[in-house]
């Protein structure tokens, strides 16, 4: 991990990138401290997904349903989802 004071140094997005395949670059400005890192496309997808307002939605509706109406087993859903008797 690398820690830049940007008052001091002023780095360019490239450079920053170079470092941040080594690890974690935390940059401090003022009284403020923000970390630069790599993300690999599987963190983004995640990421984005969880800031979602829609699936936010779906997953507090979906909650709510669970508690309202209970669960069932791994067995009872593959039954139903694969119209089984």
């Amino acid at each position: 991990m690398t820690t830049i004071s940007l008052e001091k140094d002023n780095p360019t997005l490239d450079i920053l990138i170079k470092m941040a395949a080594d690890g974690a670059v935390i940059l401090t400005h003022e009284d403020k401290v923000f970390a630069f890192m790599p993300v690999d496309k599987e963190d983004l997808r995640i990421w984005q997904l969880g800031e979602n307002p829609e699936f936010l939605k779906l997953m507090r509706q979906s909650w709510k349903r669970m508690h309202a109406e209970g669960t069932v087993s791994l067995e009872e859903a593959r039954r139903r989802l694969l119209g089984e008797t």
